[in-house]
């Protein structure tokens, strides 16, 4: 009888997983990249692989990296001195349809994917393997799985719905009535979860920047996973964590309250579209308004014309700063080059500028005296802001 080898998809993952440690092997002994990852994509003959994610080593900047897919496979390597939350996604796809798969990339270690990166709601359906700490990432996912489901079927119903000609806003309320109390129920058990393995690396990716409990659940980890190679972004997930605390706190005793007037003008340093940081302490010496917007916020966009006027006409007494909160990359940058707005533009990748800010609705303006006092702050796109300028810096 003749005998036939067949490459199932579970030989194939468990070749894929040999050939990445192999690629590991020897990535270590060229004495340069320590992390390895490759896969095996569904659905996808030739494209680009975009992967994104913010290092602070030592410096915060966005990092990119684009990876050839041929025939559906891909490699790609490393050299991190720390783990970071990365953001892949297919070129062909367009973000505003799919914001990509997201998993931390953790030096010593090789991941291998398997699956179909192109539709956004399947996403969780990827297999992940590899090494140890994503052999351990790949029982955690497979724990919350359950959750993933009830949420793509949420979605799934809502746009069957649509499909069949059903009402848009009722539809609407029924699925963030029913993600609502999936996501209640989620947040619960990943919060047990998480206190209750706190040796795990794979356990803290169910962490999220939620200070209800995520600040408690990092307290709790052991010093190896909290200072060990995950240091560095538990340490920013915690400062984020921390002020929105405080704001909730603040928010008991004044509800929804603007930046305090007559304070120094939180710091900060975030990143330009054409690449660097821009640091808060270059705008002392004029006056300034600090412009918290989004490429998705209609009200912002509809803005742009009068500040562009403001800028003509206050150009020697006044610095703007807009900060895209919220965006995309590319949705910010579309935003830019469609609307041509001629002073400092930066983004914020964390939200952490936007916690110190206490911004809460879009767009909100802040006023700044040339010694970094706060004067005023303003939410949403009203007349007061201009005539608050006029009366400031007016002729």
């Amino acid at each position: 009888m003749e005998k036939v080898f067949t490459l199932t998809a579970g030989r194939m993952v468990r070749i894929m997983i040999v050939v990445a440690t192999l690629l590991l092997t020897a990535v270590r002994g060229w004495g340069k990249d320590n992390f390895v990852m490759s896969g095996r994509l569904d659905g996808v003959d030739k494209d680009v692989l975009l992967i994104e994610y913010i290092s602070f080593e030592p410096d915060r900047k966005m990092v990119r990296k684009r990876v050839p897919v041929r025939d559906g496979y891909f490699e790609f390597s490393a050299s991190l001195k720390n783990a970071w939350l990365a953001r892949i996604r297919l070129k062909s796809v367009p973000e505003k349809d799919n914001k990509g798969f997201s998993i931390f990339l953790v030096p010593d270690e090789t991941l291998v994917l398997r699956g179909d990166l192109r539709r956004e709601q399947e996403l969780y359906k990827v297999k992940v393997g590899g090494s140890e700490y994503y052999e351990d990432l790949a029982n955690v996912r497979e724990f919350v799985r359950p959750f993933q489901e009830e949420l793509a079927a949420a979605v799934m119903e809502y746009n069957d719905g649509l499909a069949s000609g059903g009402d848009r806003v009722a539809l609407l309320r029924g699925r963030q009535k029913s993600e609502q109390q999936i996501n209640d129920r989620y947040r619960a058990v990943r919060e047990a979860y998480v206190m209750s393995h706190p040796e795990s690396e794979a356990a803290y990716s169910l962490v999220q920047l939620d200070d209800r409990w995520g600040i408690a659940a990092i307290e709790n980890l052991e010093p190896e996973v909290r200072d060990g190679r995950f240091g560095c972004k538990i340490a920013q997930d915690l400062k984020v964590m921390q002020l929105m605390s405080l704001q909730r706190m603040a928010a008991k005793n004044r509800p929804a309250a603007l930046l305090a007037q007559g304070r120094q003008m939180p710091p900060f340093r975030l990143r330009k579209p054409e690449g660097g940081t821009f640091p808060s302490d270059s705008l002392i010496g004029k006056y300034t308004v600090i412009d918290f917007w989004g490429s998705w916020c209609i009200w912002c966009i509809r803005g742009i014309p009068r500040m562009k006027k403001c800028h003509e006409r206050y150009a020697d007494r006044l610095n703007i700063v807009s900060i895209a909160c919220s965006d995309t990359e590319e949705g910010w940058r579309s935003a830019l080059k469609k609307n041509r707005m001629p002073w400092t533009q930066v983004i914020s990748d964390d939200r952490t500028v936007e916690a110190a800010y206490n911004v809460k609705a879009y767009p909100t303006k802040v006023v700044i005296d040339p010694d970094g006092v706060v004067l005023r702050s303003f939410r949403g796109e009203g007349e007061d802001f201009y005539d608050y300028l006029e009366e400031l810096l007016g002729d």
